[in-house]
């Protein structure tokens, strides 16, 4: 179960292997398959199959077989609650906001662990549906669920509700708000093209001066997985420049730099200035969401580049 965790989970989300999003896939499936006969009612490898699924772009196939494990974890609270969140995830992947709501919403009012986030994820994904009144009353209480106060993401939604708090949230921000909680927990690779495509009109549908630094990285970000090398470079460029964010999205230049660093290792030619934008990403700022976060995938970009060109 921890190497399945381990290779479903860990990989993926830090990005271990650098922007090779379904290393690790072999091995689960290897591990599932040998289980999974012995185990035909388990709901842990049911969950681990959809996990599987999900980071194929399986979607569909990924909430059935969610569905399926939360159904059979009937007695199991804690596995209810992860199959319910990974529910509330695909159906942000496939931007079907209203069933990704009504799992946050009900993570927010039987979950223990974090009612802060859940509660910041069910305002962002209600704002979404068009529901914005309905969801500042809920952006609302984000600062009073608000209860360790050492945990980044608890900090990060409490920061990021606050704004919706204070006056009227659009349906347009909403949406961009998903789509970065898609960015910054690497769930971007696992939308189709057709979502990816919608999420990229979506930014673009934002006309918000002090949101134009995350709406470029997030653009930068769609248009890589969909393929678009240039596009994403001049998006993460504009992103790095943006002066303004530095006011409210912090951490938008350092990760800014990072993706286009990691684009750049991609050409020999652009090696060098890749390696200095990572170092950049890594060494000139400080104080942001995630830093910790994005300082192991610098290492672990930076780790992948010494083994293709020894130091």
């Amino acid at each position: 179960l921890a190497l399945l965790w381990y290779h479903t989970v860990v990989r993926p989300f830090f990005a271990l292997d650098g922007s090779d999003n379904k290393a690790g896939l072999k091995e689960a499936k290897e591990i599932l398959a040998k289980k999974e006969s012995a185990y035909p009612n388990s709901s842990l490898f049911m969950f681990f199959k959809g996990r599987i699924q999900r980071l194929e772009c399986q979607i569909n196939s990924a909430l059935t077989s969610f569905h399926t494990a939360l159904e059979l974890a009937t007695d199991q609270r804690e596995i209810q609650h992860v199959c319910l969140y990974e529910i509330g995830w695909c159906s942000m992947i496939e931007m079907n906001f209203k069933d990704a709501f009504e799992s946050f919403e009900r993570l927010k009012n039987e979950s223990r662990w974090s009612q802060c986030y859940y509660a910041y994820l069910t305002a962002v994904c209600q704002g979404a549906t068009g529901d914005v009144s309905g969801a500042q009353n809920v952006f609302k209480e984000v600062q009073k669920l608000f209860k360790r106060k050492n945990n980044q993401i608890e900090q990060f939604s409490v920061k990021k509700a606050d704004r919706f708090r204070k006056q009227m949230p659009t349906k347009e921000l909403c949406v961009l708000a998903s789509i970065e909680v898609l960015y910054l927990w690497k769930a971007l690779p696992n939308c189709s093209l057709s979502n990816l495509q919608h999420m990229s009109q979506a930014c673009q549908d934002v006309d918000d001066s002090s949101a134009a630094g995350l709406r470029n990285l997030l653009l930068g970000a769609i248009h890589k997985c969909l393929g678009n090398s240039e596009d994403a470079v001049q998006f993460f460029q504009r992103a790095a420049k943006d002066e303004l964010c530095r006011q409210n999205n912090l951490y938008v230049q350092p990760y800014a730099c990072y993706e286009l660093g990691c684009l750049l290792l991609d050409n020999p030619e652009t090696v060098p200035r890749g390696k200095t934008l990572l170092l950049q990403a890594k060494e000139e700022f400080t104080g942001y969401d995630f830093e910790n976060r994005l300082h192991v995938r610098i290492h672990a970009a930076l780790a992948s580049l010494r083994e293709v060109v020894p130091q």
